[in-house]
């Protein structure tokens, strides 16, 4: 058996090689991202730095000067996110993302080499916005890019990719941070300048593995470059150019496209705000990453060494060990949900497993830090270990869960949208197509509203622990809990559902439908996993029979093309 899957897995690389390699490229766009969430509280906690700087870890107003220094790359990132639309659909996705990834760089050495003749923190923050612009950027376009070149049939698994590689960069600063400081004196400036240092080698490897990539096939159909399109898509398929399934997809996508007209950001935003269920498509992906901000990740990611020692792991190199080990963990559970969770159990049961498992974990941490709190010099006892044992379970829920799945579901919802807003537009004229695309708006209101949250939480962590303590927990336990609710009640089921199909699972109604996705056999999604229907045919399965339409003459093609099989036998 094991040596049958693994032959599958082994054909299912050699089938997409093309796919998985531009995948893994983009990805460390990922990578660099998380390097910096990764090294930026370890780098907190040195001495080294801290006397560089002129500051004092038991000042009262370390907290929230440590707030100021994490939170302030999120700021850039807010503002790279929102000029992702206009810059991926101007220049292309793949330009879009060289442009980003020089901007990272350029940020990267202007934070390595502060504080070489002044103590002061201006250096390091202006470096730390012009990166950050440069992470957000490179944050909205990576999804829609991989999007828009992956098989239909590995979509969610080389989306949730870039999340795998976050948690790698992740996990490699930390180790970086507990090597550099069990091996660098404390009194060497090198101490910290090494993690800064380090975080451009993703950044180079993006920039190197890029440029040899192909653009996204869509985004050149949009500019109606179609020679550029049937070439990119030909090779990225790793198949000829006149194979007749590259011919297909291609006019599938051309199809899709047929007509589209630019608008304006304003009419963007009019068209989206126009109807109540094409603005819920919309909001849906800003939800998602709202949530998956309050499961309280990030306050792990950032300060996971204050974490450890807040329930009772003491001492500098202790504690940026067990970050380290919390790393590994993140890894390596995150790429086996992206192999045996997003495209098998699904995006739905992916979130709401995942949101009750964080939930428990925050539950007992917070808990557990109420009745039992920790005594400075004391021994651990078996309430405070299975503590620790909790920040490590959170991590594997989260990790097949609310880490990857909003970005796969967030990029496949930008391409409902613009599908839905085609039909609209079909219907109103009456035949005459003048869609509009707002993917890269979709994508970047989602990454703006995650980059918001991620600022709000990297400011905000220090000062809860020190103010309300265990309550940081039980907050983020509570907000674990509503997101699960949220996935089961307004989550549609997505796995292998062909982008330009996707929209479908939206008509209706919402609730219903999604609440009915949550039952396996009963997923809309089985309907529509074969099926290669692009908005704006004559098909009516969007008229007024809507998706219950579509999918009951879908169900009588299949049948009666069963009888029609069965006789010619």
């Amino acid at each position: 058996m094991r040596t049958k899957q693994a032959g599958s897995v082994w054909a299912d690389i050699k089938r997409y090689r093309r796919a998985y390699i531009l995948t893994a490229v983009a990805s460390f766009g990922g990578m660099l991202f998380g390097w910096d969430t990764g090294l930026i509280g370890g780098v907190l906690t040195m001495s080294s730095f801290q006397h560089s700087f002129g500051l004092n870890s038991k000042s009262s107003q370390f907290a929230n000067l440590s707030g100021n220094i994490v939170s302030v790359l999120q700021a850039g990132c807010f503002f790279g996110a929102m000029s992702s639309f206009y810059i991926s659909d101007k220049l292309g996705r793949k330009t879009a993302l060289i442009l980003a990834d020089v901007i990272f760089l350029v940020g990267s050495i202007i934070q390595t080499t502060c504080g070489l003749n002044s103590k002061s923190l201006t250096q390091l923050y202006v470096g730390r916005v012009i990166g950050g612009f440069g992470v957000g950027l490179i944050s909205a376009v990576v999804p829609t890019y991989i999007g828009e070149n992956a098989n239909k049939e590995i979509r969610g698994r080389c989306i949730g990719t870039m999340q795998l590689f976050n948690v790698t960069g992740i996990m490699l600063s930390y180790f970086v941070n507990y090597g550099i400081n069990k091996s660098v004196s404390s009194s060497s400036a090198s101490q910290w300048r090494i993690p800064f240092a380090l975080q451009m080698l993703p950044g180079a490897l993006l920039l190197a593995g890029i440029i040899f990539q192909n653009e996204s096939p869509r985004w050149l159909v949009e500019k109606n470059r179609l020679e550029e399109a049937r070439s990119a898509l030909a090779r990225v398929r790793g198949k000829s150019m006149d194979d007749a399934l590259v011919m297909q997809e291609l006019e599938e996508i051309i199809e899709d496209f047929h007509g589209h007209e630019k608008m304006p950001l304003v009419a963007q935003c009019k068209a989206v705000c126009t109807d109540k269920k094409i603005f819920y498509r919309f909001s849906f992906a800003v939800t998602l990453m709202f949530w998956q901000q309050w499961t309280g990740t990030n306050s792990i990611n950032y300060y996971s060494p204050q974490i450890f020692k807040s329930i009772g792991l003491a001492g500098t190199s202790a504690g940026l060990f067990a970050t380290g080990i919390y790393g590994v963990v993140k890894v390596t559970i995150t790429a086996l949900g992206l192999m045996l969770a997003t495209e098998q159990l699904g995006r739905k049961w992916s979130l709401i497993i995942g949101g009750l498992g964080q939930a428990f974990a925050m539950f007992y941490i917070g808990v557990n830090q109420a009745v039992n709190p920790t005594v400075p010099g004391a021994a651990l006892n078996g309430h405070s270990i299975f503590a620790i044992i909790c920040v490590y379970l959170f991590v594997v829920f989260y990790s097949f869960g609310w880490g990857p799945i909003p970005f796969v579901l967030s990029a496949e919802c930008a391409v409902s949208l613009a599908s839905s807003l085609c039909l609209r537009e079909t219907q109103l004229t009456k035949g005459t197509t003048q869609p509009n695309h707002v993917r890269s708006l979709v994508m970047a209101a989602a990454l703006m509203t995650q980059w918001l949250f991620n600022f709000v939480i990297a400011k905000l962590t220090p000062i809860m622990l020190a103010d309300i303590t265990y309550g940081t927990f039980l907050l983020f336990g509570a907000c674990c809990l509503c997101m699960t609710i949220y996935a089961v009640l307004c989550v549609p089921e997505t796995k292998n559902v062909p982008l330009e199909s996707i929209y479908l699972l939206f008509e209706g109604h919402i609730i219903k439908g999604a609440t009915r996705d949550t039952i396996p056999r009963f997923s809309r999604a089985k309907d529509l996993k074969d099926s290669s229907i692009v908005a704006g045919h004559e098909d009516g399965f969007a008229g007024k029979g809507g998706y219950a339409t579509h999918v009951e003459k879908a169900k009588e093609t299949a049948y009666a093309t069963s009888l029609t099989s069965s006789r010619g036998r």
